[in-house]
């Protein structure tokens, strides 16, 4: 099953500043015998559609929130 997570980049010390920025990237992933990246199992119900989709909902909506929290960290230590 895929999994989302949050990237924070920010100026290290001894850097020259930059504006802060995050990414949102699929930590865990299947990948295909085509190299296609798989973001779930194979589904064969509905309610197994159901749930997956239920599942990465809630992965955007958990990467949504750390996002913007890390983000607005990194804006601080400026």
């Amino acid at each position: 099953m895929a999994e989302i997570s949050v990237l924070t980049v920010a100026p290290k010390k001894n850097e020259p500043p930059f504006p802060p920025f995050v990414h949102i990237y699929l930590s865990s992933h299947l990948v295909d015998k085509g190299g296609r990246n798989l973001m779930s199992p194979e589904l064969m119900t509905d309610m197994e559609v159901d749930e997956t989709i239920d599942y990465l909902i809630k992965q955007l909506e958990k990467a949504r929130k750390k996002a913007k929290s890390e983000l607005m960290k990194a804006k601080q230590k400026r």
